[in-house]
């Protein structure tokens, strides 16, 4: 969901923020005596699944779409991630409207384990991972005069020093939002939220680097002007981006994640299987700020319900296959 007080994106855990009396300017230190277990609600399989049958030039895969029942937290931002062999998540956690700067911070959870790893950024939220050579990459927004502001990166090679630096900075007339960074062929592009008033809020734009630290703009790389479009979450494979993001029903209220590939970050393919998540019982009328990572062979995509209003839930789908075979079948028939 994009950061807006009649979109709001989550209701705070009733975990405590870290001490805010450390200055924070370069670096963030994660004590040890935070890496406590972190109670996680149970989830279990009992959902409607779909299946499709993909061939790969060999034996055909049976893939398989799930959304597990139950919700992990009160949080609606999320982004999944692999280090060091383990399935880790960072919850971006957030008052739903308004509140003080210590309200806004990052937590990551081993997920397997059920217990916190880190917290870091103070007043930054809208969060997405990168992770190279076993090094964390986090991008987020700072939460600064009721909006979010730039794009800082975060950066660690433990879990417990945390460097910081602004890397993307947003246009005078502009606020950025939700970002997703991925890898193409030995460089590196971000998707980032905006409110540009030229085009209809939101909009999603894109930037490169060589090194995840300096970033530009990409010319005419812009997707969803003319309407709502929000919430992305980038990968690439095989000389095409794949992107999930969030479409607005209009005239509902209603709000579900669609898939679109492309080879140019201009001209875009929308997936057939649209949507790929939308709300189901017991899920109101939100499935927004999905992230994906692939772990074991498996695809687990994370996302928010809710109103879009006053609350969030994250929960969690599973797709039983590979990144690859994921996208396959969001572009089969």
């Amino acid at each position: 969901m994009p950061g807006h007080p009649l979109r709001s994106r989550a209701i705070a855990t009733a975990i405590a923020p870290l001490d805010q009396g450390a200055n924070e300017a370069t670096l963030y230190q994660s004590p040890s005596s935070h890496k406590h277990s972190v109670a996680n609600r149970k989830v279990n399989l009992r959902e409607k699944s779909m299946t499709a049958s993909l061939g790969s030039g060999q034996s055909p895969v049976e893939a398989t779409l799930v959304k597990q029942e139950g919700y992990l937290s009160d949080v609606c931002e999320a982004s999944p991630f692999v280090y060091k062999d383990r399935l880790l998540v960072m919850e971006c956690v957030r008052p739903a409207t308004g509140g003080r700067m210590k309200d806004y911070y990052l937590l990551i959870k081993d997920v397997d384990a059920g217990r916190e790893v880190a917290r870091l950024g103070t007043g930054y939220g809208l969060g997405s991972v990168w992770v190279l050579h076993d090094r964390i990459h986090v991008f987020a927004s700072r939460w600064e005069n009721g909006t979010w502001n730039d794009v800082t990166l975060f950066r660690s090679s433990d879990t417990r020093r945390w460097s910081k630096r602004r890397v993307l900075v947003q246009e005078p007339t502009e606020h950025i939002f939700n970002t997703s960074v991925c890898e193409a062929d030995g460089k590196f592009v971000m998707a980032y939220e905006t409110d540009d008033p030229a085009y209809v809020p939101f909009t999603i734009k894109f930037a490169r680097s060589a090194d995840l630290i300096h970033w530009e703009q990409i010319p005419g790389a812009i997707y969803g002007p003319d309407r709502y479009a929000a919430c992305p979450c980038l990968r690439y494979l095989d000389g095409r981006y794949y992107m999930l993001y969030l479409e607005h029903m209009k005239p509902q209220w209603r709000f579900e994640t669609y898939m679109v590939r492309s080879n140019d970050l201009v001209h875009w393919e929308p997936s057939p299987r649209n949507p790929i998540l939308a709300p189901g019982e017991g899920e109101d009328i939100n499935a927004s700020d999905p992230d994906i990572a692939e772990y074991r062979g498996r695809v687990y995509l994370y996302y928010s319900i809710g109103d879009q209003r006053t609350y969030s839930k994250l929960k969690r789908a599973v797709f039983n296959g590979t990144l690859a075979q994921f996208f396959q079948w969001c572009f089969s028939r």
